[in-house]
């Protein structure tokens, strides 16, 4: 669940859904490479306010040193935590992370 969405009067009262979907999406893709849930340890069973805690106040995930530049600055792109400069799709497709993937087939 993105940031807007745990504490709307911080993050924006606005809320649209897409940039909640852009949230997810990133986040999704950091749990598949990281292979668990990035905010938490690994094995670590949130509850609700430790996710709250975690996504609204915590620093973003920490990356591998090991993660590609380009796979870095769109995560960085999709977790901003204000929604109003977090990326939109159309943003995201012409990202460098995505510049090999021919999405007209896909």
């Amino acid at each position: 669940m993105s940031p807007e969405r745990f504490d709307p009067d911080t993050y924006g009262s606005n809320y649209d859904g897409y940039a909640g979907d852009i949230w997810s999406l990133g986040l999704t893709l950091l749990e598949l490479y990281m292979g668990h849930f990035p905010y938490l340890a690994p094995g670590q069973r949130p509850d609700w306010a430790t996710l709250m805690c975690a996504i609204c106040f915590g620093e973003p995930p920490a990356l591998p040193e090991s993660t590609s530049e380009n796979f870095r600055s769109f995560i960085e792109c999709c977790l901003q935590k204000d929604s109003s400069k977090r990326w939109r799709a159309t943003q995201l497709l012409s990202h460098p992370f995505l510049s090999n993937v021919d999405v007209k087939s896909a």
